[in-house]
C-alpha cells in the first residue's frame, strides 16, 4: 500500500471507530435518558483532532512510522481488551502485568519515532496515536458488551466480579439501570481522557530516552 494511502486510511479508521463509540453512547442514552453522553463525547471530538494532526505530522515526513504506531496500538488493544471479557467468566487478571504490558507497547511505538525522525514530539505523537488505537478498542468492547449481554447471565457474573452491585447499593440510587449507564459513561470519559494523556506522557520519556542513548553512542 502506498504511504500516502496508509496515512489516509489510519486517519480514516480511527474516525470511523470514533464514529462507532458516539453511536455507543447514543444508544445507551436512549436507554438512560437522564444520563447525558456529552462529556465522553467531547473527547472523542478531542480523539479526532489528535487523531488527524499527529497522522500528518508523522504520515507528511515519515510514514512508514504509522505501521508501528498501528501494530503497538494494536497490540495494547490485545492485552486490555481480554482483560475485561475475562470477567465475564467470573476471572480476574494482574492488572500490573497487564498495565506494564500496555505501558511497554506505547513507549515501544514512543522509541521507534524517536530513533527514526530524532524528534521527541513525534514519539508523543506516535505514542498518542497508538493509545487512541487501544482506548477506543477497550470502549468500544466495554459499551458493545454491555449492550449484548444486558440482562444474561454473563453479564450479572461481570457487575459481581466487578463488584458493582456494591457500588450501586453506596450510591443512594434507586435505577440501577442509570447507575450502571452513568457509571461507564464516567468510565469512558476517563479511559479516553488517561489513555491518551498517559500515552503521550510515555512518548515523551521514550523520545528523551532514545535520544539520549542515541547521542551517547554518537560519542563513543
Amino acid at each position: 500500500m502506498p504511504d500516502a494511502r496508509l496515512a489516509r486510511r489510519l486517519e480514516r479508521g480511527i474516525h470511523l471507530a470514533l464514529l462507532a463509540v458516539l453511536g455507543l453512547l447514543l444508544y445507551g442514552w436512549r436507554l438512560a435518558p437522564s444520563v447525558g453522553p456529552f462529556a465522553p463525547a467531547a473527547m472523542l471530538a478531542i480523539y479526532a483532532l489528535i487523531a488527524h494532526q499527529g497522522v500528518h505530522a508523522i504520515g507528511d515526513r515519515h510514514p512508514r512510522i504509522l505501521r508501528a504506531i498501528v501494530a503497538c496500538g494494536a497490540l495494547a488493544a490485545a492485552v486490555f481488551v481480554p482483560s475485561i471479557l475475562v470477567e465475564y467468566v467470573g476471572r480476574t487478571i494482574d492488572n500490573g502485568l497487564m498495565l506494564g504490558a500496555v505501558a511497554a507497547s506505547f513507549l515501544i511505538a514512543g522509541a521507534i519515532a524517536a530513533w527514526r525522525t530524532a524528534r521527541i514530539r513525534d514519539a508523543v505523537w506516535a505514542s498518542a496515536l497508538s493509545g487512541i488505537i487501544a482506548s477506543i478498542a477497550v470502549v468500544i468492547t466495554v459499551l458493545a458488551a454491555y449492550y449484548v449481554l444486558r440482562g444474561s447471565a454473563l453479564q450479572e457474573r461481570f457487575f459481581r466480579t466487578e463488584g458493582d452491585y456494591d457500588d450501586f447499593a453506596r450510591s443512594g440510587m434507586s435505577d440501577f439501570n442509570t447507575w450502571i449507564i452513568e457509571d461507564m459513561f464516567g468510565g469512558v470519559f476517563f479511559h479516553l481522557l488517561l489513555g491518551a494523556a498517559l500515552a503521550a506522557a510515555l512518548g515523551a520519556v521514550a523520545g528523551v530516552l532514545t535520544l539520549g542513548y542515541r547521542r551517547v553512542s554518537a560519542k563513543g
